[in-house]
Order: C-alpha cells, then sequence, then structure tokens
C-alpha cells in the first residue's frame, strides 16, 4: 500500500514550492547540493532546508530512489532518533534536525556502489499530501567532482522564421549533474525556447560537456545571461548584449 501511496505522491514532487492541501500555507524544500560525489567507504551528507511548517514537530521523510526502481523509504524523523524502516542501518543512515535552521540532513557512511541513487526528503502534512524535495544525486565514484575548465558564449545564430538562438557551452566537469538557467536583464526566468545536450567529453565518462541554446524573438533588445549550478559551488554565469556583443564572465562567488 505504501509503495502505491508514493507513486501518487510523487507527482507532488517540485524543485521549487507546493501549496500544502489545505491551502493555507506555501511550503518549500530546498535540498542542496544537486548531486554528491564520493568514493567508496566514504560519508556523503546533504541537506533539505523547509518552509512554511512547525519545523520542530514536523515529520520530516527520507526516500532513496535507485535507476529504474521505485522509490523506498529510509527513514522519517520528528525529534530525537530517526526512525529507520526495515533494511536500513542506523549505523550507516543518519538524520538530524537543525531547528535554527529549519533544515534536515542525512548522511549516508561507509558508502558502497549501491548506495549510488537519488535521495528524496518529504514532508508529510498528517493528511493525503506528501511533498517532496527536487533531490540530491550520490554519485558513488573514485573520480573527484571538478568544475568546467570553460565556458563559452557563442554569437546568436542566423534569423530563422524571426527567431535567433544563443549557445552557452560548458566544458569538462564531473559529474554530469547540472542545472543551466538563462536570465533577462530584470533576472526573469527565460525557460521558453530552451533546449539542452550534454554528453561525455572522453571515453571513460569521467568528464562531460553540455550546450543549452536559448531561441528568442529576433528583435528582442533584452540582454540573456546563461548561469549554471554544480556541486563544485563554482558559480559561472555568461553574459549576452543583444543584438550580438558578447561577453565571458567566470566568477566563484554566487551572482547577484
Amino acid at each position: 500500500v505504501r509503495i502505491t501511496t508514493l507513486h501518487i505522491l510523487l507527482i507532488c514532487l517540485c524543485p521549487g514550492a507546493c501549496t500544502s492541501g489545505n491551502g493555507y500555507s506555501q511550503i518549500t524544500l530546498i535540498q542542496t547540493p544537486l548531486s554528491v560525489t564520493r568514493a567508496v567507504t566514504k560519508t556523503a551528507r546533504m541537506a533539505c532546508k523547509i518552509t512554511g511548517v512547525t519545523f520542530n514537530s514536523a515529520f520530516i521523510h527520507w526516500y532513496r530512489q535507485r535507476p529504474g526502481a521505485a522509490p523506498e523509504r529510509i527513514l522519517y524523523i520528528e525529534s530525537g532518533s530517526a526512525n529507520m524502516d526495515a533494511g536500513f542501518d542506523s549505523k550507516r543512515f543518519e538524520a538530524e534536525k537543525i531547528v535554527s535552521t529549519s533544515t534536515c540532513n542525512l548522511k549516508v557512511h561507509q558508502l558502497t556502489r549501491e548506495d549510488a541513487a537519488t535521495y528524496y526528503c518529504a514532508y508529510w502534512d498528517r493528511t493525503v499530501l506528501e511533498i517532496f524535495g527536487s533531490g540530491t544525486k550520490l554519485v558513488v565514484s573514485n573520480i573527484q567532482a571538478k568544475h568546467s575548465t570553460n565556458m563559452q558564449l557563442l554569437p546568436h545564430s542566423d534569423e530563422q522564421a524571426g527567431k535567433v538562438s544563443y549557445m552557452c557551452l560548458i566544458e569538462d566537469f564531473y559529474p554530469d549533474v547540472i542545472k543551466v538557467t538563462w536570465e533577462d536583464d530584470n533576472k526573469n526566468a527565460e525557460k521558453n525556447g530552451v533546449h539542452e545536450e550534454i554528453w561525455p567529453s572522453d571515453d571513460n565518462n569521467s568528464s562531460y560537456s553540455m550546450s543549452s541554446w536559448l531561441t528568442v524573438d529576433k528583435n528582442s533588445t533584452k540582454n540573456y545571461r546563461c548561469k549554471y549550478q554544480h556541486e563544485t559551488n563554482e558559480n559561472g554565469f555568461a553574459t549576452i548584449e543583444s543584438p550580438g556583443i558578447y561577453y565571458i564572465i567566470k566568477t566563484s562567488s554566487i551572482y547577484i
């Protein structure tokens, strides 16, 4: 019954905010980082920040979803020690609530290859609604995470049907978990007309590259920024000034 319910509840999985079933509050679950890369026998840590609830009495759940498999709950915690589900070892899976920051952390100790999965935090409002975070991917590998060594913003393409496309190229990063966003001058996210492709840069899958295209009206006078997030915490962005003057900026601080 639990698995059947979970498949229905996964519809509520959201990367930003979901409104609770009673409609009285906006509940957000923000998971960080996007991914965690650790070698076998090491410890992985991930966090889930929750707002819109009474955190110190909130029930927080953690789930694991391996590739091609259904999600399975690891544990849940209200206060004090976590309550483990069957088949999970409390010596390897550890959760704690930090009330001062409304954050619930999950640690996975003595990593094995079988721990590679996406981990989701969830909040249950004691009704039928369970709200999930966007997930953190755990990569178990001897390859260390690395940020991109090259980020390019290419001039816009020739006009086609009244549209032009800009391409943002990000090269030589690991792992392949990356989030790219486009913004205009007012920091409004550009979601329409965005297409992405990612590929391994070598035969060993130890490095990846990706391209992201933004297609806009040829008469647009806006400036556009391509930004990316990656577990290495190296935040890069590139800026285009319409109609085609472009330059590149790389920084280790968050763009504001």
